[in-house]
């Protein structure tokens, strides 16, 4: 079960992915011999392609792939990485709070104004809970990040 919960965004990201390939290889064979477009699967292929980037983004913070700048932290003396890095855990938390505060927000606006896809018809806070959903995995992630971080440089000492 831990082995699953700490990889749960790869199997969200291989499902939102293979479902994102077989939606537009069916609407390229469809434009190709049918001559139609199918609009509708087009609205589910953009707003996965949401969930499975914020998964991603989540999934890359937990290894310590975030875009960084190590060039010049690498240059520091050990002991003051850990500040960088407690510098930039305080920027990505910061981020996440903005990403699900304000992911709610436009949830609630979506629900509110009762708000549908164009095609689908569907209610479009379903969607638009990938915001929120996908800062607060960022949160955890880079929060486990700092922590190997923060132990990594204890057991160094």
């Amino acid at each position: 079960m831990k082995k699953f919960l700490n990889n749960i965004e790869n199997y969200f990201m291989a499902f939102g992915l293979a479902v994102m390939t077989f939606i537009t290889v069916t609407n390229v064979i469809s434009r190709k011999f049918l001559g139609l477009s199918i609009s509708f699967l087009e609205e589910l292929t953009t707003t996965t392609f949401i969930l499975v980037s914020l998964l991603g983004s989540a999934q890359v913070a937990k290894k310590g792939g975030h875009l960084g700048l190590s060039a010049l932290t690498d240059l520091l003396p050990k002991k003051y990485q850990k500040y960088i890095a407690i510098i930039t855990w305080a920027v990505a938390a910061f981020f996440s709070y903005y990403l699900i505060r304000y992911g709610f927000a436009m949830v609630q606006s979506e629900i509110r104004m009762n708000m549908r896809t164009p095609a689908l018809g569907w209610p479009e806070w379903w969607f638009g809970m990938y915001v929120p959903i996908g800062g607060v995995f960022i949160f955890i992630r880079f929060t486990q990040w700092i922590i190997d971080v923060l132990r990594q440089s204890k057991e160094a000492e």
